[in-house]
């Protein structure tokens, strides 16, 4: 099976230890403001479904926190 292709793709790269985030956001089969999450090739585990507000929440949470 294909992987389905993502409608955002957000990378980041933290440029002192070299590690890379890519996080995509997959359209849902039926309409709706939520998209389903790969990270790094992944499927996501702890938030599998989330909306763009959510998703950017949650990575402005992390910056602030590092």
């Amino acid at each position: 099976m294909s992987k389905p292709d993502a409608h955002y793709t957000v990378s980041l790269v933290n440029h002192q230890t070299g590690q890379q985030l890519k996080l995509e956001l997959i359209d849902l089969p039926f309409p709706a403001r939520s998209y389903r999450l790969r990270v790094n090739g992944q499927w996501a585990k702890k938030l599998p479904v989330a909306s763009k507000i959510a998703v950017m929440r949650q990575l402005r949470q992390c910056w602030v926190a590092h």
